[in-house]
């Protein structure tokens, strides 16, 4: 007997999938594997974070997309040193008790060890998995860029997905203009890689900002949006993610020869609570992207403190 003999079917004997339950998040995370990627320090983990975050509180929407499904229980598959500290301090607070465990994925050459993932997501009923990253979960002599290890990758987390937990893997994008050319393409491995999964999101950085781009099977339409990403809080490290609308732009104070100028107008309506051209340059350096020492003098030279506000020195003086 043949493959069409033991497993065919009649198209009518097939399950329908709805879109609801094709999706955690319509049109960006798939309720199969999906994959997330982008350059190192783009912001995949945080991002993975902040969808995590979106399902296990319930939200209405992630960046103005749905949240189809509530999580109950999200595990971590953890590769990099320090991982789980990092995840700790992005999630912690931020999710319900208990609603999040991390492991670390290592010595993935041993033979049944992905069963054994399976088996132990199964146990505690995982509503997704999230594996962070592709490349340090590789066994031992396996090249990513590979076109056989790019798909014995997706072979070991099928049964995860076809068991009825959805996949998240966390990957990079390329260096080089071999591939990453397009959002299909963009995982390390290609096409190879993207081709046995249900959609690939691509978390793009670059000096203009972070967009996002999906090639997702099932979605109403593929996703090119920028998209921003802060902190909840001074001195916290829970990110926020959202959307920036078509036809707004992120403004930021003009580099040009009058960037000082702006400046100091900035700070005259802004009003600091800084008493010190030291303070003030300290603060705003990262803001207008110069150096603090580079900011100190020029502001030193054109403000003042008078009354607990910042004035603008007098001409003569400046």
């Amino acid at each position: 007997m043949g493959a069409i003999t033991t497993k065919g079917r009649k198209l009518h004997e097939i399950e329908h999938v709805p879109y609801e339950q094709a999706f955690l998040i319509g049109d960006l995370l798939t309720s199969n594997i999906t994959m997330l990627a982008g350059e190192p320090k783009a912001g995949k983990t945080n991002f993975a974070a902040g969808m995590s975050a979106a399902l296990l509180n319930g939200a209405d929407e992630f960046l103005g997309l749905p949240v189809l499904r509530l999580c109950r229980h999200i595990v971590f598959g953890l590769t990099d040193d320090g991982a789980e500290g990092e995840l700790r301090e992005r999630l912690h607070g931020a999710v319900p008790r208990d609603s999040v465990t991390v492991f670390p994925v290592e010595d993935t050459s041993q033979p049944g060890y992905w069963q054994g993932v399976h088996d132990d997501l199964l146990t505690p009923g995982a509503d997704l998995f999230v594996l962070d990253n592709v490349l340090g979960a590789l066994g031992d002599g396996e090249d990513v860029a590979s076109s056989v290890t790019a798909r014995n990758t997706i072979d070991k987390l099928k049964p995860i997905s076809k068991s009825g937990i959805p996949v998240l893997a966390v990957t990079h994008t390329p260096k080089g203009n071999g591939e990453g050319l397009t959002t299909a393409s963009a995982p390390i491995g290609g096409r190879a890689m993207a081709g046995g999964v249900r959609g690939v999101i691509v978390l793009r950085k670059s000096k203009k900002g972070r967009s996002i781009q999906t090639a997702i099977n099932r979605a109403k339409s593929d996703l090119d949006i920028a998209v921003t990403m802060r902190t909840a809080s001074n001195g916290s490290e829970i990110p926020v993610w959202e959307r920036v609308e078509p036809g707004l732009k992120v403004v930021s104070l003009p580099k040009a020869k009058t960037w000082d100028e702006d400046l100091v107008a900035r700070i005259i309506e802004e009003q600091p609570e800084e008493e010190s051209a030291l303070a003030l340059s300290r603060r705003y350096a990262p803001i207008v992207d110069r150096k603090p020492e580079t900011l100190r003098p020029k502001l030193r030279d054109r403000l003042e403190r008078v009354g607990g506000r910042w004035v603008r020195k007098p001409a003569a003086t400046a």
